[in-house]
């Protein structure tokens, strides 16, 4: 049975990949927790009181670094065509931006370098731009970019002036 091509909308997620999660982020973050202050503990019966000090500061800047990473960990970008209509959502440390584009009026230019990002261009009066691809590879960013291109229809020119 053939498939209903007329419905599919494609959507592409182009998303930060994290080495850990939370739960292991934590066990790390406690056994290191556990080592400095043993040995800090162990110090400071010593008499030594200042590196207990300097401990508790290594292990809050650790903490704040963590969060940081953690908080960023779950950052994407997603793309999508539906209804007419290019949407572009991003989040960054839980923060959602969207952006609405119509396909006949939107440009796209393909990155051309690897550090280049997609650059998506509404050439109407509104004139926005939107910079694309942050968490991808190279390779994947002009993928992403020649099929968006493909789906989309061309970009209507402005009337010439007379």
């Amino acid at each position: 049975m053939p498939r209903d091509h007329s419905r599919e909308q494609p959507q592409w997620l182009l998303a930060r990949h994290s080495a850990l999660t939370a739960r292991q982020l934590l066990r790390a973050y406690g056994l290191l927790c556990l080592f400095s202050l043993t040995i800090a503990a162990a110090f400071a019966l010593r008499g030594l009181w200042y590196i207990p000090v300097f401990s508790f500061a290594e292990l809050g800047l650790v903490a704040l670094a963590l969060l940081h990473y953690l908080r960023h960990a779950r950052d994407y970008e997603h793309i999508a065509l539906r209804d007419g209509e290019l949407i572009i959502e991003q989040v960054s440390a839980g923060h959602c931006r969207r952006h609405h584009f119509y396909p006949w009026r939107t440009r796209i230019a393909v990155p051309q370098w690897p550090r280049q990002l997609i650059q998506i261009k509404d050439s109407g009066a509104g004139g926005a731009h939107v910079d694309v691809g942050v968490f991808a590879t190279p390779e994947r960013r002009r993928q992403v970019a020649q099929e968006l291109l493909a789906l989309l229809p061309p970009p209507i020119s402005p009337p010439a002036p007379p």
